[in-house]
C-alpha cells in the first residue's frame, strides 16, 4: 500500500486504530452474551471489572502493534526522525505498560476459580472429590449445597482482609513454582495448620448454626484454639492415601 503524502499516511492509521478501538468495545459489551447457549443451568454473571480490562487490554495491544507496524513499515527510512522515535515509544514502551498491570490484576482474579485450581494436576483428587455429589467431606459438602457461590476454594483458604489476601497470593505463587518445578512431595498438605476461624466467617451467628445445641461454646472454643470443626464434622478433603494420586 503506498500513500501519495505522509498526511494520508497518518490519516489512514488514525482511521485503523479507531475501527480497532471500536471492534474492541464491541467485544467488551458482547462479551457476556455471545456463545451462551439457551440452557436450564444458572450460570453467574461475569466480572465486568475483568471484562472490561481483558477489553482495555486487547485495545492497547493492538494499538502499540499498529504502530509499530506502521513505523517500521511505512517510516523505515525516517526512523531518526522524532515522530517516528515516538511512535516507537509509544508503542513500544508506553502502551504496554497499563496492559502489563491490566492483565496481572486479570490474572489474579482468575486465580480465585476452581478451575484454576484444578489447572495443576497434582489437585485432582481435590477437584475430583469437591464435585462428587456423593462425597462426605467438608469441601464437597459445601460444594453441592451451594454454602459458597463461587470461588470455593479460594474462600475457604483466604483469611478475609486484605493482609489474608496478599497471604494467599504469595502461598499461591509458591504452589504455581512448586507445580511447576514438580518439587513438591506427595501426599499434598497443607504447610501450617489451618485456621478455623475464618469458617467463622461465615457460619457464626447464622440461623442453622445456632439452632444446632452441639455449636454451644464453639465459637469461643475455636477462636481461642481449644476446638475447631473437625471435632465433630468429617474432614475437609480426602485422606492422605488418596492425594497420593497424580
Amino acid at each position: 500500500m503506498r500513500f501519495s503524502t505522509p498526511d494520508d499516511a497518518v490519516r489512514a492509521l488514525v482511521k485503523t486504530v479507531r475501527a480497532l478501538v471500536l471492534l474492541a468495545y464491541l467485544s467488551v459489551f458482547t462479551y457476556p452474551v455471545v456463545g451462551i447457549e439457551a440452557t436450564g443451568h444458572y450460570r453467574p454473571p461475569h466480572s465486568f471489572a475483568q471484562t472490561w480490562a481483558r477489553g482495555i487490554g486487547l485495545t492497547l495491544v493492538t494499538i502499540a502493534g499498529v504502530l509499530i507496524i506502521y513505523t517500521l513499515a511505512f517510516r523505515r527510512r525516517r526512523l531518526q526522525e522524532a515522530g517516528s522515535k515516538w511512535l516507537l515509544f509509544i508503542g513500544i514502551c508506553l502502551l504496554p505498560t497499563p496492559v502489563m498491570f491490566l492483565s496481572t490484576a486479570v490474572g489474579l482474579e482468575q486465580s480465585k476459580n476452581v478451575e484454576f485450581c484444578m489447572s495443576c494436576h497434582v489437585m485432582k483428587p481435590f477437584i475430583d472429590d469437591l464435585k462428587n455429589p456423593s462425597s462426605k467431606t467438608l469441601a464437597a459438602i459445601h460444594y453441592k449445597n451451594r454454602y459458597i457461590q463461587r470461588e470455593h476454594c479460594y474462600r475457604c483458604h483466604t483469611d478475609y482482609g486484605i493482609l489474608g489476601t496478599i497471604e494467599a497470593k504469595k502461598a499461591g505463587l509458591g504452589h504455581i513454582w512448586k507445580a511447576g518445578t514438580g518439587s513438591y512431595t506427595l501426599p499434598i498438605k497443607m504447610r501450617k495448620p489451618y485456621n478455623f476461624a475464618i469458617c467463622l466467617d461465615c457460619h457464626a451467628d447464622s440461623a442453622k448454626f445456632d439452632k444446632e445445641a452441639a455449636h454451644d461454646g464453639v465459637i469461643k472454643e475455636t477462636l481461642a484454639g481449644k476446638g475447631n470443626c473437625l471435632d465433630c464434622h468429617d474432614s475437609p478433603h480426602p485422606p492422605p492415601q488418596a492425594r497420593s494420586k497424580e
